[in-house]
């Protein structure tokens, strides 16, 4: 039997906001396994293995409630930024929320990266105000359990601002290293590597603390972390390894081209239904002729949709407006960056339109 398979099959937990929630099968062991250890924490204090199996079953629900928290934090500012948010996944080691496509700005990637440790910061001062009620009633136990959430949040916190990818501290470091002109592969990269070397130093530490100090549980953990982060962060360098041949041909999708002499209310009655874009290609047969843009239609007075045509509004072709088969899908990403399209038209050897390439295609990095 393929246990490592077995394992990372993912159940449905519930959808939030419309947003599938999910957690592969490793996340219930470890949920099973925090139950345990806070149970038996709490075992000579509440001398009542009943009473603490269950104060450790909600610490253990309320933790991971604490951790969709985070992620649903990311899924939010997504959205305000226009992403399209596919899912929200459980892991042992935290969480991740699943976009269709990347950010396309420097500035929502900061955004959606810092919103997961701001909300973790909240809940550190929610559950500290929750202790400090607790400590003023002298419920003892309950004020130890508040002490641990808030005390796990602001780890997850601080954790996940360690400037090493996949974390949201290597997000927002690759956020500035893209804002200061770094394409976007390379500061990708980079904090890949942080994230390699941050996974390193944290197995260093477990092992420590294992082999030193004879603390098994802490050190477990942290090398368990560690590899989990390091495979991440060079899962990522991988893939964008094997996408350096990748080429658009490889990418693109058939062009629905649009003919000069259209006129914009049959565009917007017929075209647009069908195919949600804000960038349309028009050509003449396969002869491409430049782009139409739904921004330039927007100046247009709607009594003249009828008597306009796409050729008076469309952008004459040009440079910026194609890209060739055979390019490689890492050259073209700072182009469509530049640009602000929703794709490019994709011409061949012969300057014959041959498909579309959509950014959704071409920013792979999540």
């Amino acid at each position: 039997m393929n246990w490592n398979g077995f394992f990372k099959r993912q159940i449905q937990l519930g959808t939030v906001s419309r947003i599938p929630v999910r957690a592969d099968r490793r996340w219930i062991v470890v949920f099973l396994l925090l139950t345990a250890v806070t149970a038996a924490s709490l075992q000579p204090l509440l001398q009542n293995v009943a009473g603490s199996v269950l104060l450790g079953l909600a610490a253990s629900i309320l933790f991971f409630i604490s951790i969709f928290l985070h992620e649903f934090a990311h899924a939010v500012v997504a959205r305000l930024e226009g992403l399209h948010v596919v899912e929200i996944i459980l892991h042992p080691f935290g969480g991740m929320a699943r976009f269709a496509h990347p950010p396309e700005t420097p500035r929502a990637e900061f955004r959606i990266a810092l919103a997961g440790p701001a909300a973790s910061f909240l809940l550190t001062l929610l559950f500290v105000g929750s202790l400090a009620a607790s400590n003023y009633a002298g419920t003892d136990i309950l004020t130890l359990l508040l002490f641990l959430l808030a005390l796990a949040n602001l780890l997850i916190a601080v954790f996940n601002l360690f400037p090493g990818y996949p974390l949201d501290g290597g997000r927002v470091l690759r956020a500035y290293l893209w804002k200061q002109g770094r394409d976007l592969d390379e500061a990708t990269i980079l904090t890949g590597r942080c994230g390699q070397a941050i996974a390193i130093v944290l197995m260093v530490l477990g092992l420590v603390f294992v082999i030193l100090r004879g603390e098994y549980f802490t050190g477990s953990w942290a090398i368990l972390a560690g590899l989990f982060l390091l495979d991440s962060a060079t899962s990522i360098i991988r893939e964008i390894a094997s996408e350096a041949h990748v080429l658009v041909e490889d990418r693109m999708m058939l062009p629905v081209p649009i003919s000069p002499e259209t006129d914009i209310q049959k565009l917007v009655d017929d075209v647009l239904p069908m195919h949600r874009r804000t960038t349309f290609l028009v050509s003449y047969g396969d002869r491409f002729l430049g782009m139409l843009f739904l921004e330039d239609i927007r100046s247009i007075d709607r009594r003249s949709w009828r008597m306009t045509t796409v050729r008076e509004v469309m952008r004459p072709a040009c440079r910026d407006h194609f890209v060739l088969t055979g390019t490689p899908i890492s050259e073209i990403r700072h182009q469509l960056e530049e640009n602000h399209q929703d794709g490019l038209a994709v011409l061949d050897e012969r300057d014959r339109l041959v498909g579309f390439l959509h950014r959704g295609s071409v920013a792979k990095r999540a």
